[in-house]
């Protein structure tokens, strides 16, 4: 039931009927997960990242639920721990492409470093060259490669985003699936009006 809610985008009500199948049942890692995904939309990062922390620990091959929580240690700019998160997320399932996306993005909007963000995303672009945003992705990689190019400090009045936008480049915010093992089956969880848990807007 909470699943179906979930989806309505009614979360209020699909938040306690996971928290009641939780009491019910408190080994139910997809339960987690999806309270996860509300405490995500919610911005209740510390919430979030407790639920997708246990959720992996009853599944450990998960590696949506090791992608959201790279996510949240993104979003609390907490880049080391998103990194690790990330390319766990990537080695127990080479599918999560976009994980690499991520990888990249945290190396550019965190940590500022213009080597390891084009080392990220060239190898992005070699595994999904069926990406939307290839041609833009490829553009900012030749940006970032340009010597002129010099990427704002932490606390600039010049945001990453604006210095993108001088050199003629928006990147598009685009919605990501995430494939899991839930329910002894595979299912994908497409997350219409979830997309800033699969990639940041701030490109």
């Amino acid at each position: 039931k909470g699943v179906k809610y979930f989806y309505q985008q009614k979360f209020e009500i699909a938040e306690l009927l996971f928290q009641e199948e939780l009491k019910n049942n408190p080994e139910n890692a997809m339960a987690y997960s999806y309270l996860g995904d509300i405490f995500l939309y919610k911005k209740r990062y510390d919430g979030a990242l407790q639920l997708y922390i246990k959720a992996l620990e009853l599944n450990p091959k998960s590696a949506e639920d090791a992608f959201r929580i790279g996510q949240v240690y993104y979003y609390k700019k907490q880049p080391e721990e998103a990194l690790a998160y990330f390319k766990k997320a990537f080695s127990l399932n080479p599918q999560l492409k976009f994980a690499y996306y991520h990888i990249g993005l945290t190396y550019l909007m965190l940590l500022r470093d213009k080597e390891r963000t084009i080392e990220s995303w060239e190898k992005f672009l070699a595994i999904a060259p069926e990406d939307p945003q290839y041609e833009k992705i490829k553009r900012v990689i030749e940006l970032l490669k340009d010597p002129k190019f010099v990427l704002p400090p932490p606390g600039s009045d010049v945001s990453i985003e604006e210095a993108l936008h001088l050199g003629g480049i928006i990147l598009d915010d685009v919605q990501r699936e995430a494939q899991d093992k839930k329910a002894g089956h595979e299912t994908k969880k497409t997350k219409n009006k979830l997309e800033e848990i699969y990639r940041d807007d701030e490109l």
